[in-house]
């Protein structure tokens, strides 16, 4: 079962004390409240907003092994999107440090290295 749902999975977001498999190409990380939840809550502090940052893919996965359907574009393919590709965008006020360089509210969404 679980090689199944890693299967699905889009990504593995891992942290110090949690881990989340990214299941759709969209996942927002902050504070659940009672305005709304998020999918990944890293606690009550007032420091993290309710909607910190955005992690995102521009492209869909490639398909399973023997999925029908043609084969992914090569990365970096301008007609083919973004290759699968990972995206970091800020959405909270007090901006986020990603290998030590801050990334504010607005700015243009941050490509993630490949792990």
């Amino acid at each position: 079962m679980a090689a199944a749902a890693a299967a699905a999975a889009v990504a593995r977001l891992e942290g110090r004390e949690f881990e989340y498999l990214m299941k759709k190409r969209s996942v927002t990380i902050g504070r659940n409240s009672s305005q709304g939840s998020v999918d990944v809550s890293m606690g009550h502090s007032s420091f993290i907003s309710r909607r910190h940052l955005e992690i995102f893919t521009a492209a869909p996965p490639p398909p399973p092994a023997g999925a029908d359907g043609p084969p992914p574009p090569p990365q970096g393919d301008p007609a083919g999107g973004a290759g699968g590709d990972f995206y970091l965008r800020c959405l909270g006020k007090n901006g986020v440090f990603v290998d030590g360089v801050f990334q504010r509210r607005g700015a243009p969404p941050l490509q993630l290295p490949r792990v």
